[in-house]
């Protein structure tokens, strides 16, 4: 009965989901926030309430954000430069490879044409061979030696 009932509950928790309510944001107010700057002297009363800079505090918070842009954009410009000047060395870099592969390609190609020279040099160049006229030589000696035989028992027989 327990895992019936438990099954119910899992099954109706997945056809109607529950919702969970939470609170939204605060809608943002018409009215834009004033900034006011005042000079207050010792003892004298703030018409306002928050936090309360000193001259020198506001002048330097003044001076940043005034600044803010400038520094940024020297940042930016900073770190572009040096990702250009990282990109150049890798370009450089590969340049260089690439020449080097080409050079030892070059003096492959050099080598491989001076050995087929010589190869071929060697090829043509050599003495011929003897073997073929050793060859007729002895056919023929074989050829008159077998015909004088035959003549002589020719001649023996008459």
């Amino acid at each position: 009965m327990g895992r019936k009932l438990l099954s119910l509950i899992v099954i109706f928790n997945l056809i109607i989901p529950s919702y969970a309510f939470g609170e939204g944001e605060e809608a943002p107010s018409e009215e834009p926030a004033t900034y006011d700057v005042i000079s207050l002297k010792k003892g004298e009363l703030a018409p306002f309430d928050g936090v309360f800079f000193s001259t020198a505090a506001a002048a330097k918070i003044a001076v940043d954000k005034k600044f803010e842009g400038a520094e940024c954009d020297l940042r930016i410009g900073y770190e572009l430069h040096i990702q250009e000047q990282r990109y150049e060395l890798q370009l450089g870099y590969k340049d260089i490879e690439i020449k080097s592969w080409e050079s030892r390609y070059e003096q492959m190609m050099i080598l491989k044409t001076a050995e087929n020279d010589r190869l071929y040099d060697l090829v043509m160049k050599k003495k011929p061979d003897p073997a073929p006229w050793l060859v007729a030589l002895g056919f023929g000696i074989g050829t008159v030696t077998s015909l004088g035989i035959f003549a002589l028992s020719t001649e023996i027989v008459k």
